[in-house]
């Protein structure tokens, strides 16, 4: 059963009983029940066919038999200062839109019918009272649970970076050992979930965007011939709650860092213990970046960030 046609049986219902009051009320002593139902199955067989002004001159069948199709009803063009009569330009275009269309199927408006009570809040008005004091209750549960969590920062504590192992048997046996496909795609799939590359600030939109996959591939490739342990990276970023995570914050650890002290000082109110714990946690997770990306691998970094702003800019001019 659908969602409309449900609530139109409780109209339905309603319709029914005051009908069948007035029936009975009039029917001697001697009355056929037969005679009874049969008036009564024609004002149901009625009531589905009669259009109704509370459905936009659709009768109860066709839009029982709409919904049953999958089909939406279209909002009548007569209507539509009903509908869009608000003085807002949005609502009055939406209202010009419907009344210069084709037809009532052309203009692409529809409505559906949900009314806001249902028939047992009729009979049982304490009963819904309760039930939406219950809703009112979840609802402000709800969001208070969400201000909490705002308020409190998770917490953080980056993992140690692995103690580098240099004897000349562990070196010939990472230099011997192959990138295995499987695993390359594996982490540059982490990279596209949690980074972002800079975009040139003359772009004018936002200062980032996620990282393409084979920009990731590229990237993981070109640390890992830096010198970078890439297992090791990829840990602290597992590790870090947050979602996002700067790949300049790897090229330009101290600018970076340089940045969130000031705003420390700066910019954030003393007693907001939340967001100076946030800023503590950007702060060590760059300097912990920072120990695993050595000097020249930045350097290559940064210039593979330009290489790829770069590339954004041409295609943006292109």
């Amino acid at each position: 059963m659908s969602v409309q046609e449900a609530a139109l049986y409780g109209d339905l219902v309603l319709a029914l009983r005051d009908y069948a009051a007035a029936q009975l009320a009039a029917l001697s002593p001697e009355g056929d029940v037969n005679a009874a139902r049969a008036c009564l199955d024609e004002f149901i067989r009625t009531w589905f066919f009669t259009p109704q002004k509370e459905l936009y001159d659709s009768a109860p069948r066709e839009v029982i038999w709409r919904e049953q199709l999958g089909e939406q009803n279209p909002l009548p063009k007569k209507y539509a200062a009903e509908a869009y009569g608000d003085d807002c330009p949005i609502c009055q275009a939406m209202r010009e839109e419907i009344e210069s269309a084709e037809s009532d199927e052309a203009h692409g408006h529809f409505w559906g019918y949900c009314p806001d009570t249902c028939l047992l809040e009729l009979y049982d008005p304490q009963g819904a009272e309760e039930r939406w004091q219950k809703e009112f209750a979840r609802m402000e549960a709800a969001r208070e649970e969400r201000e909490q969590a705002q308020s409190v920062a998770p917490d953080y504590t980056p993992p140690p970076p692995p103690v580098p192992q240099l004897d000349p048997e562990t070196f010939l046996s990472v230099l011997r050992r192959p990138w295995l496909d499987p695993e390359l795609h594996r982490a540059g799939q982490k990279l596209v979930e949690r980074c972002d590359v800079p975009l040139p600030t003359v772009s004018g939109g936002a200062p980032y965007r996620r990282i393409t996959h084979n920009e990731a591939l590229s990237l993981l490739a070109g640390l890992h011939q830096q010198g970078v342990d890439i297992q090791a990276l990829l840990a602290q970023i597992e590790a870090w709650p947050y979602q996002n995570v700067a790949l300049d914050w790897l090229s330009e650890p101290e600018q970076n860092v340089a940045l969130i002290c000031q705003a420390m000082e700066t910019k954030i109110a003393p007693d907001d213990e939340a967001e100076l714990a946030r800023f503590r946690h950007h702060r060590e997770f760059i300097l912990t970046l920072a120990r695993l990306v050595p000097p020249g691998a930045r350097l290559w970094l940064s210039g593979w960030l330009e290489a790829v702003a770069y590339g954004a800019m041409m295609s943006q001019v292109a």
